[in-house]
């Protein structure tokens, strides 16, 4: 019996391993994190860490048991991210849907893996800068998540300065921001004073509330005042000059220890740094490295501090040393004989390893793994 208290790597292969361990942790964890062999056929490479040219068939069918396993783990409010490229995408997919059930898909996130270079776009057709996550839940109504934003240019729509935020709302006054700032002293009034940025924006006759359509030509008769729509459980609206009235302040967040203008995470992730990643964790794991940066993202949107990770294709250990430092408890499974590189990695994290995401999350050093 492993200690379920405990972090875990385990040197196996994954669809007996994951078999193992589901009479101990079957409904414990909440999230799987996996970077699978993508079957490209290629026999060099990636290929020199996995079997990465099976028969597609064989492939499939690989990935149905691992991830059926993997199910088998979640707790009913958990998800599982797989990391695959352009070569089984679709029929991952497709098999992913008899798996979980086609309402469990929660998104396809697209990555921006790589970028062009002369070595690299030799070959005909597009180059392919592109990689995918797709993420499914448990249940997915029981599943739960962690809305994410990520930083933006600030948006220079925002170009009302309020004058007077000491007075009542009724008789705020505005003017252009241009007369207070200009150019890069602009955007930072923008981000650092955002809750005196504001714009106007058209009240829609059709999709507007009854109570702010009422007030359209009330404050079109009175532009220089504004008026309020008080709503019960909700934030006031402001009205003036028969337009909309929007703060800047809701598009300003601290992100990573800095306030910046920033938006909602979408589904195309391309804020991701894959260059310079070598050495992340101390150890070279050259065809098949995940930035610490992507893994952190995964687990910031579908886990909270204390909840279980597991990766049965751990490789270098990414997801193990990413789980650590964001203090998640993790289980490991790796099969090859560079089963070497994810110990010696965690070893340094557990050292205080200054690479990777230990500065966005504090990390100095600290915990434990047993190896079996």
């Amino acid at each position: 019996m492993l200690d379920p208290c405990a972090n875990h790597l385990i040197h196996g292969s994954a669809i007996p391993t994951l078999a193992a361990l589901e009479a101990q942790f079957a409904g414990t964890v909440r999230c799987a994190w996996i970077d699978p062999p993508y079957n490209t056929g290629n026999t060099a490479g990636r290929g020199q860490q996995y079997d990465d040219a099976r028969d597609r068939a064989a492939w499939l069918e690989m990935m149905r048991q691992t991830c059926s396993g993997l199910r088998d783990l979640l707790r009913p409010d958990g998800s599982l991210f797989v990391q695959i490229d352009d070569n089984e995408m679709d029929r991952l997919r497709l098999m992913l849907d008899e798996v979980f059930g086609p309402d469990a898909f929660i998104a396809r996130i697209t990555v921006d893996a790589r970028a062009p270079s002369q070595f690299s776009t030799v070959n005909r057709g597009l180059f392919k800068s592109s990689e995918y996550l797709l993420w499914y839940a448990k249940d997915r109504s029981r599943f739960r998540w962690n809305p994410l934003r990520v930083a933006r240019a600030p948006d220079r729509a925002y170009s009302m300065w309020l004058e007077n935020p000491q007075d009542a709302v009724t008789d705020w006054t505005f003017c252009p921001l241009g007369s207070v700032a200009r150019g890069e002293e602009a955007d930072r009034l923008r981000v650092q004073q955002s809750a005196r940025m504001f714009r106007l924006a058209s009240i829609s006759d059709t999709k507007a509330g009854k109570a702010i359509r009422a007030l359209k030509a009330t404050s079109k008769a009175s532009p220089d005042r504004v008026f309020v729509v008080p709503r019960d459980g909700l934030d006031d609206q402001w009205v003036l000059r028969g337009q909309q009235l929007i703060c800047y302040d809701r598009q300003v967040s601290v992100i990573d220890g800095k306030r910046c203008a920033s938006r909602p995470l979408t589904n195309v992730w391309t804020d991701i740094r894959w260059e310079g990643i070598a050495n992340e964790g101390g150890v070279r794991f050259k065809f098949g490295k995940k930035p610490e940066r992507l893994v952190r993202r995964c687990l910031q949107l579908a886990t909270d501090p204390g909840d279980r990770v597991i990766d049965c294709f751990l490789g270098s250990g990414t997801t193990a040393a990413v789980a650590h430092k964001m203090g998640r408890t993790w289980l490991g499974v790796e099969e090859g004989d560079h089963v070497g590189l994810p110990v010696e990695r965690l070893k340094r994290v557990i050292g205080g390893d200054p690479t990777g995401i230990s500065k966005l999350t504090g990390w100095t050093g600290g915990g434990s793994f047993s190896l079996s």
